[in-house]
């Protein structure tokens, strides 16, 4: 099988354990904000947008793929 392909799609596993575990991380501390520091309405909006464009960014790469 060709390497560079090979290479390609490891990339992108990668890419997606990579993406999983930044959202993950960014849930729970969501999570710890919204119990702890509920108005702190700027950074609870900031981790809520940023989770957003990780799903965003792991919808294209599974789209990419179908």
């Amino acid at each position: 099988m060709n390497h560079k392909i090979l290479r390609k799609v490891q990339e992108e596993i990668d890419t997606i354990k990579d993406t999983h575990k930044h959202i993950k991380d960014l849930e729970m501390e969501l999570e710890f904000m919204y119990s702890r520091e509920p108005d702190e309405i700027k950074y609870i909006s900031s981790l809520e947008k940023q989770i957003d464009e990780l799903y965003e960014k792991l919808d294209k790469i599974n789209n990419e793929n179908n």
